[in-house]
């Protein structure tokens, strides 16, 4: 198969990654409908999931030919010129699937979180190391502009270092849930995980420990604890309080959650994500004895999900690392991991780093 990286013919800057889309339940169908929208970056050569009901519920919602739909990546792949697969399966499945693109050489872009356990996750990292291929994270909300920005001015210094960090993350499901009232660990594992992978962006910090406390309030539609609160330790000096509640009753914030980070000479409020839109993302700063500033941000063309598959195309292209490579976000799925266990255990866990 030929490689993006290794084509010599035409300009690559201009040629779209030839990827196959692996699991097609609602998120992976909106996925498909994202990129459909941005053939500069991606041509679906195929489009795999084990149920029919799932490829049919593709093609009733999109224009997608019968042709382009297998039940496998075997037969996905076989005698295609793929470059890629997006893998946006059932969590459970995340490891086997990528491990097999992998060894067939292609690159892959994996949802998050980036496996169901450590183990998993590492021999997902060993094996795009043997294959020498990019292994990729979805982590979308590292691509907004509010959270580069504050990633930017904590790395500049000029507020010194952060030391209190307060988030505060609030979504009212309901009774119903957002579709996945039966997934195991919805908040930690499902949406906190987004809010663990930023701290560690935004603060240049890696997570030592984590105390957690994770309920499910009386109103709560779903089976697994819907809210938690977490007190969470960073390498340096940096502690995090956040709550996060998938059926608060208070005001809703945006996805990204309300933010402080308080630093040695000042303090940044920020949020963002707002609804498919950079429109909501805001950042203040307020120097200590000085009047607040709000930071001017850009509006970028390309964010959140088609943001990320635009930095696993030029990872590919550039021969380099992506931004989110599975590598560097072992640190962000052992802490939402480890946030669970403690959860459960009632007791502070600490973090072994990931090699």
């Amino acid at each position: 198969m030929a490689r993006l990286a290794e084509r010599a013919d035409g300009d690559l800057a201009a040629e779209p990654l030839r990827i196959v889309l692996v699991g097609l339940g609602g998120w992976g169908r909106s996925w498909s409908g994202e990129l459909l929208q941005h053939p500069e970056l991606a041509e679906i050569l195929g489009y795999v999931d084990v149920a029919p009901a799932m490829l049919a519920a593709l093609r009733a919602e999109l224009p997608v030919p019968e042709a382009a739909c297998f039940a496998s990546l075997e037969e996905a792949i076989a005698g295609r010129d793929v470059d890629a697969v997006l893998v946006t399966t059932a969590l459970p499945q995340h490891a086997a699937v990528a491990i097999a693109a992998l060894e067939a050489g292609l690159h892959v872009l994996v949802e998050k979180p980036l496996a169901a356990g450590l183990a998993d996750a590492t021999r997902m990292v060993a094996a795009s190391d043997a294959a020498d291929r990019v292994l990729m994270v979805s982590q979308n909300y590292r691509f907004y502009p509010a959270a580069q920005a504050v990633a930017e001015l904590i790395a500049d210094g000029s507020l010194g270092a952060p030391g209190a960090v307060r988030v505060g993350f609030r979504k009212h499901a309901g009774a119903g849930g957002p579709g996945h009232t039966e997934v195991r660990d919805p908040l930690l594992m499902d949406m906190a995980i987004h809010h663990f992978d930023l701290m560690r962006y935004v603060l240049h910090q890696e997570p030592v420990d984590v105390f957690c406390h994770a309920w499910n309030p009386a109103w709560s539609g779903f089976a697994d604890p819907a809210a938690a609160i977490a007190a969470i330790t960073f390498v340096g000096g940096a502690v995090v309080d956040y709550q996060g509640s998938w059926v608060s009753t208070a005001a809703e914030t945006h996805w990204d959650g309300e933010w402080l980070i308080e630093c040695e000479r000042g303090a940044i409020v920020w949020t963002g994500r707002g609804e498919d839109t950079t429109d909501r993302d805001r950042v203040r700063v307020q120097p200590t004895g000085e009047p607040p500033v709000d930071l001017p941000l850009p509006r970028p063309d390309r964010f959140d999900r088609i943001g990320a598959f635009a930095e696993f195309v030029a990872a590919i292209r550039e021969g380099r690392a992506p931004l989110t490579s599975a590598r560097s976000n072992l640190p962000s799925l052992a802490l939402a991991l480890a946030a669970v266990e403690s959860a459960r255990s009632g007791a502070r866990v600490r973090l072994d780093r990931p090699a």
